[in-house]
């Protein structure tokens, strides 16, 4: 099994790791994730293989 419980996540990402075009994961963190759960979805999306894993950097818009 996968660290943390994350195995519901990798089996979601092995069913996208095999479409055509692959998407893109795209990570938005906020002030208040831990830095470990980031980790563990950078490794569970290689993991699927996930060929790019990205973040995003700009704020979400505001309402």
């Amino acid at each position: 099994p996968l660290p943390g419980g994350t195995e519901d996540l990798f089996e979601k990402l092995k069913v996208e790791a095999v479409k055509v075009p692959q998407p893109e994961v795209n990570i938005r963190g906020d002030q208040n994730v831990r830095y470990e759960f980031v980790g563990k979805t950078i490794l569970n999306a290689q993991r699927a293989g996930i060929a790019k894993v990205g973040f995003v950097i700009e704020p979400p818009p505001r309402n």
